[in-house]
């Protein structure tokens, strides 16, 4: 049994303190390794950077030798000794889904970041002991034992169980055949839990109806509520962290988004957590663990989480349409998609999946990841005139790869079972190729009376000029420029500064405000990183956007289709 206990002497200053205690089992040496990474976020993170303190006694309180043999793993030298305790601190000073944090409200741990295994003993029972104030309770996903102490079977499952101990955590739960599914709430914000429950058990059922079971016994969300603008969330086999805010009135500003974020977390308790790809069959915490089913893991989710919401009716079509309009602007503003395939951006991931990047390098595995499965979906519908779907595919994933993980070949493999050659075209050409969504989606989308059509795109200087720009503390910075466009041709790169309009001052103003009276030709004022250039652009048509919506008079075989699809 491994044992860890969390304490802290003043919260203020964020520090963590943790103590691991293990049988030594008559070796001479023990290797004490932190992760690099944590599941659900596919790059390194290097935790090893926020230990502070590292020091080693055994249970005689001697001070035992160590060395650090490489940046997360420690080597300490135990001879003559039944048992090791290594204590050290850990900076928890990032509020985020996935991260950890301290202060003198809550004691937040996401054990990946800060807990240590000893190698070769990973399988072990992992106890820990927390020591809080005595009126903090405890959200988390493992089972407490009667001496109040947190439980994992290994530490696969601590790495797995995030936890928030505070004394102002809202709890709120609801059943389902038998299977308790808890609200957490920590930060200052007092949601009508009657309808929050109401539409998440809505979901639940409907994804949990179409896999037929569901992999755990017990499923918490765990929300922290932040005062300033965030949206994150990070699935684990039990639970899963909602970070958002910006306003106390969250769950209801934001509730659309706090829905769609839920049921795609929910979504992953079968899709990556139980149906995983054999490259992360187990989990090697100290590296990258290299797939191409980013677009699986990601793609398949995004789409079904939304999809799910409005099969449950949570959603009406408009609510659904306008999640598939987002991915839809995702990937159209996105000139990434002309360099690398989606299965090679899924690779990259690894490299910068979860920022910017350069200039038009990647794509993304959630926008064209659910676009790639939208199309898959809707062809195998009408292939199998109805009875089978992407649906299908996952739960034969979720019955016959369940215990090894599935391969590319495996997924593509049942998917051309049922969907055939136009299933076949998607991967050739979308999934490993870089060929043009346009007429495929149309061609599948017919199929059950969706239109997609060309829109103007709202953002004047993309449609107009070619660049897409944010305010960034104050300064107006551009972020995205089309290749070829006007502002290409003219020399407008990533990280310039726009500082005027014709000749006027942004500062303190919105953009879209002083373009709305520009004429088809402007001066811009560009603050470049060694000087300030004027450039004059003339307007044209760049960007274009699409958009889905229903057609006024489907046929009785496309209202048929849809109702298998999304009813």
């Amino acid at each position: 049994m491994i044992h860890y206990r969390f304490s802290y002497q003043n919260p203020h200053k964020h520090f963590i303190d943790i103590d691991l205690t293990v049988d030594t089992n008559n070796e001479s040496t023990l290797l004490f390794q932190l992760p690099s990474w944590r599941p659900g976020r596919y790059e390194l993170a290097n935790f090893s950077k926020n230990i502070k303190s590292f020091k080693a006694f055994n249970e005689h309180k001697q001070i035992l030798d160590f060395k650090k043999i490489t940046k997360d793993c420690w080597q300490v030298t135990c001879k003559n000794s039944d048992k090791v305790t290594v204590r050290y601190s850990y900076y928890a000073n990032i509020l985020d889904a996935g991260s950890s944090y301290l202060d003198h409200h809550q004691l937040y741990v996401n054990p990946v970041n800060c807990c240590m295994y000893v190698i070769g003993r990973k399988d072990e029972n992992c106890h820990l002991t927390l020591d809080i104030p005595n009126d903090y309770r405890v959200a988390c996903g493992m089972k407490q034992n009667t001496k109040g102490q947190l439980i994992a079977k290994n530490f696969d499952q601590l790495a797995e169980s995030p936890f928030i101990a505070s004394n102002s955590l809202v709890h709120d739960e609801y059943q389902i055949d038998g299977i308790s599914f808890h609200i957490w709430i920590q930060g200052n914000c007092l949601p009508n839990l009657k309808k929050v429950k109401a539409d998440f058990k809505a979901f639940t059922m409907t994804q949990i109806e179409h896999y037929d079971s569901f992999p755990v016994s017990d499923y918490h969300f765990l929300f922290q509520i932040t005062p300033y603008k965030s949206y994150h969330g990070v699935e684990h086999t039990n639970s899963t962290v909602i970070l958002i805010g910006d306003i106390e009135d969250v769950f209801e500003s934001k509730y659309d988004s706090i829905l769609g974020i839920c049921s795609h977390e929910l979504y992953h308790t079968w899709n990556i957590k139980a149906i995983r790809p054999s490259e992360m069959l187990p989990y090697d915490y100290t590296k990258e663990n290299y797939s191409r089913l980013g677009y699986v893991a990601e793609g398949v989710t995004t789409y079904m989480g939304d999809l799910m919401l409005k099969k449950s009716q949570v959603f009406d079509w408009s609510q659904f349409l306008n999640t598939q309009n987002d991915n839809l602007k995702r990937h159209y503003e996105n000139d990434g998609r002309h360099n690398l395939s989606l299965a090679d951006s899924a690779f990259d991931t690894w490299l910068d999946g979860y920022q910017l990047g350069i200039p038009n390098r990647k794509t993304s595995i959630y926008a064209d990841g659910a676009l790639t499965m939208l199309m898959i979906d809707l062809f195998i519908l009408e292939q199998s005139d109805g009875k089978h779907s992407l649906n299908t595919v996952m739960n034969i994933l979720y019955r016959d790869y369940n215990s090894e993980g599935y391969t590319e070949d495996d997924f593509m493999r049942e998917c051309l079972k049922l969907g055939g050659q136009n299933v076949n075209y998607v991967f050739e050409k979308h999934i490993y190729g870089k060929e043009d969504y346009t007429s495929t989606l149309k061609k599948s989308l017919s199929t059950v009376g969706v239109n997609l059509s060309e829109i103007t795109n709202p953002n004047v200087t993309a449609q107009r000029f070619g660049f897409i720009s944010i305010n960034e503390n104050g300064k107006q910075i551009v972020k995205k420029v089309q290749d070829n466009s006007e502002a290409d041709l003219k020399k407008i790169v990533v990280d310039d500064e726009i500082i005027a309009i014709n000749n006027t001052s942004i500062e303190g103003r919105l953009l879209k405000d002083v373009l709305a009276s520009c004429k088809s030709t402007i001066s811009l004022d560009i603050k470049k990183r060694f000087e300030t250039v004027t450039v004059n652009l003339e307007s044209g048509n760049y960007y274009p956007l699409f958009k889905m919506d229903l057609i006024k008079n489907p046929t009785p075989m496309q209202i048929r289709l849809r109702n298998f699809w999304a009813n």
